[in-house]
C-alpha cells in the first residue's frame, strides 16, 4: 500500500502543529488534515504560561498581545483583592495567531497540510491506517488525532473512556479603550460561585476576552453566571461592553482516571485525549506536551526503537495524568471551602507565591501535598471525603443554583 505520509495529524491546533514540527525535523514524512482555513478564530483564553513557552522550541513573542503580572481575585463577585507578581506570570494572545504562527513552523519544518480536510473517520489495517474525510481517504502508517473534545479519531479508536465533560462560554468583546489599557497588565479571576465554576477576564491588546467555565452538568446555569459576571465587571471596574465580537461555547473533556492513549496506529493528544486542567480549564500547555511525547513515540516506532506505541500511553500516564489527577483532587478540596482557600491566597505571601510557581511549571499541583508538613498524611483522606462532598454539592446546585447557593 503506498500511504500518502509516514504520520497523518487530524487537527493543527497546539497539538497537531508541535506533534508535525517534532516530526517534521526528525525528517519523517507528515500530514496536517485540518479541517478549517488559517487564520481562524478559536473559543479560548488564551493564556500562554512560562510552562508552556518551555514547552516549545521556538520563540513565540510575536504572537503575545498583554504580558500579565497581576490578578484580581473574587470569590462568588465577594471579598476581592490583587496580588501581584515580580515576574511576569503569563502572556495573552489570540488563539487565531498562535494556531496559525505554530502551523507555519510546522509547515517550515516540512510539514505538508490540507485545509477543509476534516476527518470522518480512521479505519485500521494490519500495516496502515486509512483516514477518511468527506472528499477522500488518506492512507498512513500511523494517525495522531488532535482535532479536539469532539473529534472522530478518538472516537473511531475507541479512546474516549473516563472522560468527564466540561463547559465553557466565552465572549471578544470591545470596552472602552482608556479601560482596556488600564487593565492590560491584569487579569480578573472570580471563583467559588457554585461547584467547579471559574470566571475570567483577559486583557487582548484592543479587546477583552471574558468568559466562564465549569462542569457541563451545570450548563443551564452559566448563561446566568456569564451576565452575571458583565453586571459586576460594570459596576466595580467600569468594564462596560460596547461590541461582543464573538460570544461561543465550547467543550472541556477532562480526564478523570489513568487510561490508554494509544490503539494500534492511532494515537490521540491534546483535547482529543481529554488533556485538561479540571482546575482552570487550561488545555495549551496539555496539548503542546501530549503532542510533542506522540511525535516522538511515533519516531520511536517509525525508527525501530520500539515495536509499539504503548510507550506513548506510559509517558501521558506517568507526566500528564499525575498531574491532572491531583488537579482533580485539589478541585474537590476547593469547592468543600472556596472562601477558605480563597483568603489563604489572600493572607498568606506563602501561598501567593505557591500559587504562583504552579502556575509558571516551577511546582506542580502533584508537589502541593508536601506544604502540608506532618499534615499530609491526611491529604488522601480529605481529598476522599472532599471528593464525596463535591458531588453532593454539585447535585444540589443543579436544582438550587444561584437562588440558594450564594
Amino acid at each position: 500500500m503506498t500511504t500518502d505520509a509516514d504520520v497523518i495529524i487530524a487537527g493543527a491546533g497546539p497539538a497537531g502543529s508541535l506533534a508535525a514540527y517534532e516530526l517534521a525535523i526528525r525528517g519523517v514524512s507528515t500530514l496536517i488534515l485540518e479541517k478549517s482555513s488559517f487564520p481562524r478564530y478559536k473559543v479560548c483564553g488564551a493564556g500562554l504560561t512560562y510552562k508552556i513557552l518551555r514547552e516549545i522550541p521556538f520563540d513565540i513573542s510575536s504572537v503575545f498581545e498583554t504580558q500579565i503580572d497581576t490578578i484580581v481575585f473574587s470569590s462568588n463577585f465577594r471579598e476581592v483583592f490583587t496580588r501581584t507578581s515580580a515576574e511576569p506570570m503569563l502572556f495573552c494572545t489570540n488563539r487565531d495567531k498562535l494556531d496559525d504562527f505554530l502551523l507555519q513552523k510546522a509547515v517550515e519544518a516540512g510539514a505538508k497540510v490540507i485545509h477543509g480536510a476534516k476527518v470522518m473517520e480512521v479505519l485500521q489495517e494490519q500495516d496502515f491506517v486509512n483516514v477518511i474525510t468527506r472528499d477522500r481517504t488518506f492512507h498512513s502508517k500511523l494517525v495522531i488525532g488532535a482535532e479536539g473534545a469532539s473529534g472522530a479519531v478518538a472516537r473511531s479508536a475507541g479512546l474516549r473512556t473516563n472522560i468527564l465533560p466540561g463547559l465553557a462560554w466565552e465572549a471578544e468583546i470591545m470596552a472602552d479603550p482608556e479601560i482596556v489599557k488600564a487593565f492590560s497588565q491584569k487579569v480578573f479571576l472570580d471563583w467559588g460561585t457554585f461547584p467547579g465554576g471559574y470566571g475570567w477576564v483577559f486583557p487582548k491588546g484592543d479587546h477583552f476576552s471574558i468568559g466562564v467555565g465549569g462542569p457541563a452538568s451545570l450548563s443551564r446555569w452559566m448563561m446566568p453566571y456569564y451576565e452575571r459576571l458583565l453586571k459586576y465587571l460594570e459596576m466595580e471596574f467600569g468594564i462596560k461592553v460596547i461590541e461582543t465580537i464573538s460570544l461561543k461555547s465550547w467543550p472541556i473533556p477532562v480526564r478523570v482516571k489513568e487510561s490508554v492513549f494509544h490503539n494500534r496506529r492511532v494515537l490521540v493528544a491534546g483535547d482529543a485525549a481529554g488533556l485538561t486542567d479540571p482546575l482552570t480549564g487550561e488545555g495549551i500547555y496539555y496539548a503542546v506536551r501530549s503532542g510533542i511525547l506522540a511525535a516522538r513515540s511515533c519516531h520511536a516506532y517509525l525508527t525501530g526503537v520500539s515495536t509499539s506505541l504503548e510507550s506513548y500511553t506510559h509517558a501521558v500516564n506517568k507526566e500528564l495524568m499525575q498531574e491532572l489527577l491531583a488537579a482533580n483532587r485539589i478541585r474537590d478540596l476547593f469547592n468543600i471551602v472556596p472562601l477558605r482557600i480563597h483568603r489563604f491566597i489572600r493572607d498568606s505571601d506563602r501561598a501567593w507565591r505557591a500559587f504562583g510557581m504552579i502556575l509558571r511549571g516551577e511546582r506542580w499541583y502533584a508537589d502541593v501535598p508536601q506544604g502540608f508538613g506532618k499534615w499530609k498524611r491526611l491529604w488522601t483522606l480529605a481529598c476522599t471525603v472532599s471528593r464525596w462532598i463535591s458531588k453532593i454539592r454539585e447535585q444540589r446546585f443543579l436544582t438550587t443554583g444561584f437562588r440558594k447557593s450564594g
